[in-house]
């Protein structure tokens, strides 16, 4: 498996293609550039202008230096000398001569993230072949069935017909802007671990925190996914994931000195109180058309108890809080739905959502028999969870429990929280090969648990930064070490995913609406609500109490092993 070129590669490869546009000169030598790379016969080139691609296609011939200029010159020829003078960036991509076999496994989610847009795809029927790079695959956003389905029909071949094959290489961004190449892999840049300093991590929370405060529109409402490559957003919706935006912009508006963020967040909350909260008697549920979820109403709970004032929407708060009662069952379990009344599903989510905003009220109340259904939604759930392992179940009631203990002191609550982490951290891939997972929470071996997502990663760090605080206030450092070696290489993930400036989004026009967000994979720029949420919500608290040493993690301590004992 090939790694990424290296840097001082496409700063070479950019100069030569800069003087290639810019003066026209013709080199007799490629300085900089390995042997290897000189001999190809073929590349790919695509020039943009701000983001648009003006000019893409293949090119042949016997080597690097008797390829580009052909190419520049044919691109010279096609475009005009105005508009090549006006290219921004260039894409490049260059085989490396090994062309296999494309395989189901290749397309299992067991391999999904080590392998999708990790290489070319290509679809030979008859004599011919059409060929899709890497780069393409990400700034088209195409799943492996629609880029093969998409080279049937550049083909004119019927669907599922033809030979399907898979190629690697070495992709490279030129900004001829600056004079300045970029080895980019699946679309993006790698990032080090060694870059994940507090100053990185604070510039990750403002950058997150703008592009959470611009998607509050006038109304209020707030944007719940957008397409980046196609530039549109979708028409899908989720009010859990909606009030989970709000408890996030409540906890920004306390943090922020910002007039802008408070407005945003007051407008935010007036809206899905207004579209969703509905009353029913006594009590009051978040109704998501014609669905009422156990997991809204504890988010908007949540969402409400975060906020600088919690006081204006005091009814709210209390009528919800019946509602979550009402759910919970003798035992100590909930019922997560109460329409449809014949559903009971989403037990790894709901109950735990419910449960840690149940805590948070007891935190400002103190009520006995609060405590009491708490402790028996724990003991339930502690009961279940060992029945029943999975994930998703691990950072709801790592959140809920650590709070409590806070509150009571109790141990059997910090010995089920190392419990559930140490289970959880083996899921987190520690492998530099390929690079730009590292730190992603997915296991190949158990792939029902679900791909590796943006949401998932903040999540479970919002779990892990209270799980390890936990550990340092009991003074269990062997977990301590291992929770805070975890909480850095998520960190590292999230920014892997973070839109941030043109070396990950050259292939965009409307860059305002990504710019700070976070795509759902390294194979996946799709943007969601809670794919920066969770990672803010975590961020945040990782500033609150992670001091300046606690963000280093040298080249020898990648290991994220869980805790024994």
């Amino acid at each position: 498996m090939n790694q990424p070129m290296s840097k001082p590669v496409a700063d070479a490869l950019a100069r030569l293609v800069a003087r290639l546009v810019r003066v026209g000169a013709r080199p007799s030598e490629v300085d900089g550039i390995p042997a290897d790379l000189r001999r190809v016969d073929s590349l790919w080139l695509c020039f943009r202008v701000s983001g648009r691609s003006v000019l893409r296609g293949w090119h042949d011939g016997r080597d690097l230096i008797g390829i580009l200029p052909a190419a520049v010159d044919a691109a010279r020829s096609a475009l005009g000398e105005d508009v090549l003078a006006s290219v921004t960036t260039v894409e490049m991509f260059l085989p490396d001569g090994r062309t296999f076999p494309y395989t189901e496994d290749m397309s299992e989610r067991a391999q999904s993230n080590a392998l999708r847009h990790r290489f070319g795809l290509a679809l030979r029927h008859g004599d011919a072949i059409a060929r899709l790079t890497p780069l393409e695959l990400v700034s088209r956003n195409l799943s492996p069935p629609k880029a093969f389905e998409r080279l049937a029909g550049t083909l004119g071949a019927p669907p599922d017909h033809g030979e399907r094959l898979a190629f690697s290489g070495y992709s490279c961004l030129i900004d001829l802007v600056v004079t300045e190449g970029h080895p980019v892999h699946r679309g993006q840049p790698v990032v080090a671990q060694s870059e994940i300093t507090r100053d990185t991590v604070q510039d990750m929370a403002d950058a997150m925190t703008g592009w959470l405060v611009r998607q509050v529109g006038p109304t209020g409402m707030t944007t719940y996914k957008y397409w980046p490559s196609k530039g549109t957003y979708s028409e899908a919706n989720n009010t859990i994931r909606q009030f989970m935006g709000s408890a996030c912009l409540a906890l920004a508006a306390g943090r922020y000195p910002d007039a802008a963020i408070s407005a945003a967040c007051d407008r935010n909350f007036a809206y899905n109180f207004r579209t969703f909260y509905e009353t029913r008697g006594s009590f009051a549920v978040i109704n998501e058309f014609g669905k009422t979820k156990l997991g809204a109403a504890g988010v908007a709970i949540t969402a409400i108890l975060n906020l600088p004032d919690p006081g204006p929407w005091q009814a709210q708060l209390d009528a919800l809080l019946r509602f979550v009662e009402r759910m919970q069952q003798p035992d100590g379990s909930f019922r997560t739905f109460l329409d449809p009344p014949d559903r009971n599903d989403n037990q790894f989510f709901y109950p735990g959502e419910a449960l840690l905003a149940l805590v948070m009220v007891y935190a400002r109340t103190r009520d006995p028999a609060l405590l009491d259904r708490i402790m028996r939604g724990f003991r339930y759930y502690r009961d279940f969870f060992r029945a029943n392992r999975n994930p998703a179940f691990v950072p709801w009631h790592t959140q809920a429990y650590c709070l409590l203990h806070d509150l009571t002191g109790e141990q059997a609550l910090a010995d089920f929280v190392f419990e559930m982490n140490d289970w959880l951290l083996p899921m987190q891939e520690t492998r530099e090969d390929p690079a730009d997972i590292l730190g992603d929470f997915f296991d190949p071996q158990r792939p029902g648990f679900g791909p590796p997502h943006a949401s998932a990663t903040g999540v479970y760090l919002e779990g892990l930064i209270e799980a390890w605080r936990l550990a340092v206030a009991l003074s269990d450092g062997t977990r301590a070490e291992a929770y805070r070696k975890s909480i850095l290489l998520g960190l590292r993930m999230l920014r892997q995913l973070q839109f941030r400036d043109g070396r990950d989004m050259f292939y965009l026009t409307k860059r305002d609406r990504v710019q700070g967000g976070v795509r759902t994979a390294v194979f996946d720029n799709t943007i969601r609500i809670d794919n920066v949420q969770h990672g803010l919500m975590a961020i945040y608290r990782i500033l609150d109490r992670f001091g300046p040493a606690d963000f280093r993690l040298d080249k020898g301590e990648l290991s994220s092993d869980a805790a024994t004992g």
